[in-house]
């Protein structure tokens, strides 16, 4: 299983990094190749495929970590799934959107840059172990100037090809340091490896400084404040925790207090300064970095698709559905543990079981709460999605009332172009929307003035949650089909509408989605003379009953 999971790490990443790659450049302008053109949605379509791969190899990951026991990088790489995820669903927003948003550009051409310097050396283990071993040595040759006396070993390439190993087997080469004067021949050993050659926060500025766009002078100075400093410091870390470390400072504990402790949050410092310093070259990678971090913040362009979910969806769901992926992969590896025969003291089955029903909820909440994009229709539209409970004329008003499941979308939209003249909120009940009894629950009435006559749009709250969110507020213009609120769970809408002139298209019982045609208006001036003189009074009158009933709910 460890085997298979290595090749199909190997197959997820150099993919992952060519399709972000192909998809950084084609998301620029668009290109053509071999006759064909290839427009910029193409490239951001390939980014997606590039980030989910990039998201699943480090998920891959997680077992390694639970089997070295090492529950902080196994959390890291479980959450990869959800935070490549999301770097993939905004590229989907870039496709909807017709918009690409630079600094997520920019992340991906750093993501290919600097992963495929470091997937690059971490698994061919000659380059590997010279980049090791010339640490090593010129670490010693710090303790040197201070007459600390160390020993260097030779290259440990451990079993496998010395010309590429996929995996974590490139963990397996170290360089060894010796104390000269040891004081605990029982104190753990010092082995240099990958991690300790500081290359994964140089390549970090290296491709952040290469894929921002700034004068090369500019660059070229926010690299040698960054990358020469962050090499320099590291090896005086090494020779502090090999000093430390033999010395025996403080007692069996010293690796881990000179290695976990001071050199990590050392290291940390330093990266803020010199991130400082970076900054200070490069105001233009500090902006692509704060564009990342807005992601958030992102906002549609006018008149684009909205997002796939609906505004007002509760956080909750957003939690729900990263806990659980989170949770899944340690509760996939368990079967793989198991196979091999290895004990972990982490409840690793029962945690599968919860990610499951966590992931199970999550999909039910996500499918709830989605907003699709609708093509509106001529007429008056639909406000919302569901079964015709009622569609009658009387006193001069039509009233269309529509029921929505759980299954349907819980957007509601306006009908017409109009202005909308009032809000009311009036509290009731909370039965069953297709109860009789539903009349009389918790409700939300909106009035809109057209150039047809006066519309209202009634929600009315179900049973399971008490809640409509509205998008809209009084004397504000909303276009037809445009989102006026969400009703959270079971509920209803009423559509209720002048008479005059206005012919129905649906009947009780038909199945409609919000912006499909309900009805349609026929203007006087489409009317023959003979029409006019027999639907004209029908009008005035229709009219005068749909003012004086205004004021009324």
């Amino acid at each position: 299983m460890a085997t298979d999971l290595s090749l199909l790490g190997e197959v997820l990443v150099i993919s992952s990094l060519f399709l972000l790659g192909v998809g950084y450049y084609l998301s620029e302008k668009g290109h053509n190749f071999l006759g064909k053109h290839f427009p910029k949605k193409i490239g951001h379509n390939i980014s997606i495929l590039g980030w989910l791969s990039l998201g699943f190899f480090w998920w891959i990951q997680v077992e390694h970590y639970i089997l070295i026991k090492d529950p902080v990088n196994a959390l890291f790489c479980a959450a990869a799934v959800p935070f490549f995820g999301y770097l993939a669903y905004h590229e989907y927003l870039s496709v909807i959107w017709k918009e690409s948003y630079e600094p997520l550009r920019w992340l991906a051409a750093m993501t290919v840059v600097a992963g495929g310097i470091y997937f690059f050396v971490e698994r061919v283990p000659l380059l590997a172990g010279w980049l090791i071993h010339l640490v090593a040595e010129q670490s010693i040759w710090i303790l040197d100037i201070f007459g600390i006396e160390n020993t260097l070993g030779s290259i440990d390439y451990g079993e496998g090809s010395r010309i590429y190993r996929p995996g974590s087997e490139h963990q397996e080469v170290r360089v060894s340091v010796e104390g000269g004067d040891w004081k605990d021949p029982l104190a753990p050993s010092v082995n240099i490896v990958l991690a300790c050659t500081a290359l994964q926060s140089m390549i970090i500025f290296v491709g952040g400084v290469i894929c921002t766009k700034a004068p090369l002078n500019r660059r070229f100075n926010a690299f040698l404040a960054t990358v020469p400093p962050i090499y320099i410091l590291n090896l005086i870390r090494n020779a502090v925790v090999i000093w430390l470390t033999y010395e025996h400072v403080w007692g069996d504990d010293t690796f881990f207090w000179a290695h976990a402790v001071i050199g990590k949050v050392g290291s940390l410092i330093a990266l803020i300064f010199l991130a400082i310093a970076v900054f200070h070259f490069l105001p233009e990678m500090q902006d692509s970095i704060l564009g990342v971090i807005d992601l958030p913040l992102r906002e549609a362009p006018k008149n684009a698709q909205g997002v796939p979910f609906a505004k007002g969806m509760p956080m909750m769901v957003v939690y729900i559905t990263i806990f659980g992926l989170i949770l899944f992969p340690f509760g996939v590896s368990a079967d793989s543990i198991n196979s091999q025969g290895i004990e972990v003291d982490w409840p690793l089955e029962e945690i599968y079981v919860l990610s499951l029903v966590l992931i199970f909820i999550s999909f039910f909440l996500l499918f709830f709460y989605r907003d699709p994009y609708r093509e509106i229709q001529e007429g008056i539209v639909s406000p919302a999605d569901g079964l015709v409970q009622k569609a009658i004329k009387k006193n001069g008003m039509i009233k269309i009332s529509i029921f929505m499941g759980l299954q349907n979308v819980h957007v509601n939209r306006s009908p017409i172009d109009g202005r909308i003249i009032s809000q009311k909120h009036k509290p009731g009940g909370y039965t069953p929307a297709f109860s009789k009894d539903s009349d009389k629950n918790e409700r939300l009435i909106t009035k809109l003035d057209t150039n047809i006559g006066i519309f209202k749009v009634t929600q009315i709250a179900g049973f399971l949650v008490r809640r409509i969110v509205s998008y809209v507020k009084p004397n504000s213009k909303i276009d037809k089909g445009e989102r006026i609120g969400l009703i959270h769970f079971g509920s209803r809408v009423d559509l209720a509408f002048e008479e005059a002139g206005i012919e129905l298209k649906v009947k009780e019982r038909d199945r409609i989605l919000a912006g499909q045609t309900v009805a349609v208006f026929t203007p006087m001036s489409s009317l023959s003379v003979s029409e006019k003189i027999l639907e004209g009074p029908k009008r005035i009158i229709s009219k005068l009953k749909a003012t004086a009933l205004e004021g009324g709910d």
